[in-house]
């Protein structure tokens, strides 16, 4: 009877193993799995300027707008300077350090036609962005300008397939821009014929913010 109660439990034993082993049969699938995420990127990929010249040989002003790209590469002019002339006042954009500056120069401003310096950004984010901008002065001449209508800003969409193109105005802002959107801001100063203006010197700050157009601030 010993014999036989050991082999029960050893069959008891085999028995139990073999449902623990057949509980846990399994078959699986494997999940491989990516995640990218998106970009606000905005850049200047155009500067322009404006150059006033006094034609040395009959005393006239000949205005000369000009473009050229991020390399300093001269793209698209108004005109050409007058064969015997003298630069007497400019304003132009150009490329600053660091990265995503521009440097905005206005030089021997007087009264004279509109001074414009301008520049194209374009928008290469992934995501949709809304754009901003702000400008402001510490110098109360500056801002005495600004509000009296002598010096603002303006903007306007820009097809470059179509060689600097204007697609439409913009009225204000902020602006919604998508992947490979190309925006030109000019700014522009005129000085009205009054003596208080003579020997000033400025300065002023403005940044363009792009962020996704989605967000909303706390």
């Amino acid at each position: 009877m010993k014999k036989i109660g050991l082999l029960s439990l050893a069959l008891v034993l085999a028995l139990g193993t073999l449902g623990v082993a057949y509980a846990h049969w399994t078959d699986t699938i494997t999940i491989e799995g990516t995640v990218n995420t998106g970009s606000v990127d905005i850049n200047v990929e155009y500067y322009s300027g404006t150059d006033i010249y006094k034609d040395l040989s009959n005393d006239g002003i000949v205005t000369v707008y000009w473009v050229k790209d991020a390399d300093g590469n001269p793209v698209w002019s108004s005109g050409t300077p007058p064969a015997n002339g003298l630069l007497v006042a400019y304003a132009k954009a150009e490329p600053g350090e660091p990265d995503d500056t521009v440097v905005i120069t206005y030089n021997n401003t007087f009264p004279c036609e509109t001074l414009v310096a301008d520049f194209i950004v374009h928008y290469t984010g992934s995501v949709p962005a809304m754009v901003y901008a702000d400008i402001n002065t510490e110098d109360q001449w500056l801002e005495d300008l600004w509000n009296d209508g002598h010096a603002g800003v303006y903007g306007a969409r820009v097809d470059m397939e179509q060689g600097f193109e204007f697609i439409e105005p913009i009225e204000e802002l902020p602006i919604q821009m998508h992947y490979c959107d190309y925006a030109k801001v000019w700014l522009w100063l005129h000085l009205p014929q009054d003596d208080a203006y003579m020997n000033l010197t400025g300065s002023f700050n403005a940044t363009i913010t792009a962020v996704q157009w989605n967000y909303t601030p706390e």
